[in-house]
């Protein structure tokens, strides 16, 4: 009789290709943790079901009727199909650490804790797939004791794949489509609230290879999408105010940090937004945009002397014209000037 499997890895996919035949043979070279790896297809146009059936027929395959736009779907269907104790959730341009992955299971088998946090790596590739020299990161969670406090101060979250949960722990929760762009950020942050044990293990379990087609790396050079992230993490801002009231957790200084979050959002899409500015307000009445929450000394110079909300109005305009002069100069041909004939 198969035993039941320690780790369950969901793998969404759409239009995977190269990158997630790469993923899953990194799986693949894990030995000794009892795995299921299960991948669900959301609508791939360029063959990768059929493909990956044929590839990795030892892989459960789940395909999803159409695309919804978002990997939340197919990693809340995989966390449906699940028998592992544990989850692991991988994007499909992710590697696994053989090594690093097995050190982190063998301390959640140790701990028996509810969410095991490693440390994870970035590196860029190009559109052949090829590791870009001198872009290779690695990041270290924060400490598990003070989660909430490194939450609201903004430091860097683990990734979707740097932490394993336990699947009883994690099994009446959902990822969010709404805030799909940030949904790992969303999912982490609500977990790490919950209550259960959190510890964390020196472990590199993973590395994610940020690549020109990637949602971030599309990011450098498309405004909507930086927008979009901007609202997703004031949204996901919101929630965390939220539980933490109902838990009767928000105190003083958890609201002023929560306050400079919220700064932080109105001041990169700088939206005029009455409604935050008041919640800001309530939250921390004695708020005062600092040297320690703005960087740019012109920009404090002015919130100063004219207010937070005239500052915003006016930044943002300026940003909207100045948005608008760059798409003119885009549209307009390019010309070259020439020397104006003389007597």
């Amino acid at each position: 009789m198969k035993s039941e499997p320690f780790v369950s890895i969901v793998i969404p996919t759409y239009n995977g290709g190269a990158l997630i035949e790469e993923t899953l043979s990194s799986c693949l070279k894990i030995r000794g943790i009892p795995l299921e790896i299960i991948v669900v297809d959301d609508g791939s146009t360029d063959g990768t079901p059929e493909y990956l059936s044929q590839r990795f027929p030892s892989i459960r395959l789940h395909r999803l009727i159409g695309n919804s736009g978002s990997g939340s779907a197919g990693r809340n269907a995989g966390l449906a199909l699940a028998n592992g104790r544990y989850i692991k959730f991988l994007d499909h341009d992710d590697l696994i650490q053989p090594r690093g992955f097995k050190a982190e299971c063998q301390e959640a088998m140790r701990t028996n804790a509810d969410i095991v946090m490693s440390r994870w790596g970035v590196v860029s590739i190009d559109q052949q797939g090829r590791f870009l020299t001198g872009t290779q990161r690695v990041l270290t969670p924060p400490d598990p004791e003070r989660l909430p406090e490194a939450i609201l101060q903004g430091e860097s979250m683990p990734y979707t794949a740097a932490a394993l949960y336990k699947r009883s722990f994690v099994a009446d929760e959902r990822w969010d489509a709404s805030v799909s762009i940030i949904d790992d950020y969303d999912w982490f942050c609500r977990l790490a609230l919950k209550g259960g044990q959190t510890i964390r293990t020196d472990a590199l379990s993973y590395f994610w290879r940020l690549h020109p087609n990637s949602i971030q790396g599309r990011s450098h050079g498309e405004e909507t999408i930086y927008q979009r992230l901007t609202f997703a993490r004031c949204r996901v801002y919101e929630k965390i105010e939220q539980h933490l009231t109902s838990l009767g957790q928000l105190s003083l200084s958890r609201r002023q940090l929560l306050v400079r979050r919220y700064y932080d959002c109105l001041r990169c899409y700088c939206p005029n937004d009455r409604q935050l500015l008041a919640r800001m307000q309530r939250l921390d009445p004695t708020f005062v945009v600092d040297a320690t929450c703005e960087s740019d000394p012109r920009a404090l110079w002015l919130i100063h002397r004219i207010g937070l909300p005239s500052f915003l109005v006016l930044y943002g305009l300026s940003r909207r014209f100045g948005g608008a002069v760059k798409e003119l100069r885009r549209r307009l041909p390019s010309t070259r000037l020439e020397p104006s004939g003389g007597l």
